[in-house]
């Protein structure tokens, strides 16, 4: 007798020509992973993939036949909207793949709200290993990371469960549609995509979910961006209405931040750069692309507490700054370090414990800062972090308040915007010139592989 694993395996055949038009939901939790990561990992070339940054419910399902969904963040509950729309779309056909873990008592998941119409809810109970295939999937030995059981009525078809038998996988229809519901721990999550684990038996039932509706392979398939916007003077503020909450108050954050920020580089953002300012339905921190920062609504529990948020915004607008040429070795170090500045400039206490916590760290790898190499493959992270942190508060000490304004002025100047590569060695020639020294001895002195030599500017020196 055919199993149900050989029928999913040929369903991924080359030869089928069957067409997945998936939706990654960001909306009610953001997280890089979602971001066209899980689509790579399980769907790739099986059909188009889009991510939906806006409220769900407005979101147009119509040429969608798989909906992919996690735990989402309890600030931002599923409304009774987004619910509805979701089950009508499964009973049309759609299909539906939420992978999320139980949390206890105290800290519900918010999409239980969704699924709870299907019949299936989060367990608290920790899952037992060995995990193993369960029914007609008997034969697969899953890989799994840990998590939580479910709770499934009748309905549900179990596909894996742990070794005291509690369910881990399962399925069922719902009207035309298919919901399969999973926990985290057997999917894969790596920012990079570098972790399908499963997939070969996660993909077929995938296609075999999205199977349940007929999509238009010529007609692509769209999910809203941030539907909501305001102009904030020079900014594009974009939420929609889960974050709408925390809009106002993370724009006048920024707002604030703002001049600080000017006033600690000297210069005006890099041309075309810091247009838009998006708030993420997230805790979990933010992004840049230059034009556009991303903010997570509430980052380091605020709004009860500022310093954190007041860090984020400047490490994300800093990159701002920073742009077209990315900091080599310390891109993300400098973004918070002018976040730590912004910090202090406010007054803020956390602000100075928070550098000198980062250096202090970095010491017990290299106590006199000066043996290890940052440059060197595989330095540790936090002697990277705060050794330069350590530089920048050296240079400010040695060569006078503002030697970091100068640097950005300097390099605003010496670099050419098509300029290819912005190496260490260009760096370090561009703060010689900032402060009218030859710094390569002594950034030798630290450590640092530098070699004028190397530099690939011409400075006219």
């Amino acid at each position: 007798m055919t199993t149900l694993l050989t029928t999913l395996l040929l369903a991924c055949a080359p030869q089928d020509a069957a067409v997945v038009h998936s939706v990654c939901d960001l909306s009610q939790s953001f997280s890089f992973y979602m971001d066209g990561r899980f689509a790579r990992q399980y769907l790739e070339g099986k059909g188009q993939d889009a991510r939906n940054w806006g409220t769900l419910h407005k979101t147009d399902l119509s040429n969608t036949n798989l909906l992919v969904l996690t735990g989402g963040e309890r600030q931002i509950p599923y409304s009774a909207k987004t619910v509805e729309h979701v089950v009508e779309y499964v009973a049309g056909g759609g299909g539906l793949l939420v992978m999320a873990d139980g949390r206890g008592p105290e800290r519900a998941v918010p999409v239980a709200d969704l699924l709870a119409p299907f019949g299936a809810a989060f367990g608290e109970a920790k899952a037992r290993g060995p995990v193993r295939g369960f029914g007609e999937l008997a034969e697969v030995v899953p890989t799994y990371r840990g998590g939580r059981v479910l709770e499934l009525s009748e309905e549900w078809q179990v596909l894996a469960e742990d070794a005291a038998g509690g369910a881990l996988l399962a399925r069922r229809a719902h009207g035309e549609g298919r919901v399969l519901v999973g926990s985290r721990g057997l999917f894969g999550r790596r920012p990079d995509a570098s972790d399908p684990i499963n997939a070969e038996w996660i993909t077929p039932l995938l296609l075999e979910a999205a199977s349940g509706k007929a999509v238009d392979p010529k007609r692509r398939h769209r999910a809203p961006w941030a539907e909501l916007q305001r102009e904030i003077g020079p900014l594009t503020l974009e939420f929609h209405e889960g974050t709408a909450p925390f809009a106002d108050a993370i724009a006048e954050e920024y707002a604030l931040v703002r001049p600080h920020l000017v006033a600690l580089t000297g210069v005006e953002p890099s041309p075309g750069m810091i247009k838009r300012l998006l708030i993420l339905p997230t805790g979990g921190g933010g992004f840049s692309s230059g034009a556009r920062i991303a903010i997570g609504a509430f980052w380091g529990s605020y709004p009860e507490k500022r310093y954190p948020m007041v860090e984020l915004i400047a490490h994300e607008a800093g990159h701002s700054w920073v742009l077209p040429h990315p900091e080599p070795l310390w891109n993300e170090p400098i973004a918070t370090y002018l976040g730590i500045r912004t910090g202090e400039r406010l007054e803020m206490p956390e602000a100075r414990r928070t550098l000198e916590g980062q250096i202090e760290r970095a010491r017990r790898h290299d106590p006199e800062l000066t043996e290890i190499d940052p440059l060197a493959e595989g330095a540790p992270r936090d002697l990277v972090w705060g050794k330069s942190y350590f530089v920048f508060e050296e240079l400010e000490r040695l060569h006078g308040p503002g030697a970091l304004a100068r640097y950005f002025r300097a390099k605003r100047e010496l670099v050419p915007a098509d300029h290819p590569r912005y190496t260490f060695d260009d760096c370090v020639a561009v703060w010689s010139e900032a402060v009218q020294t030859d710094l390569f001895p002594w950034f030798k002195g630290l450590g640092f592989g530098v070699a004028r030599e190397r530099v690939t500017l011409e400075l006219g020196r």
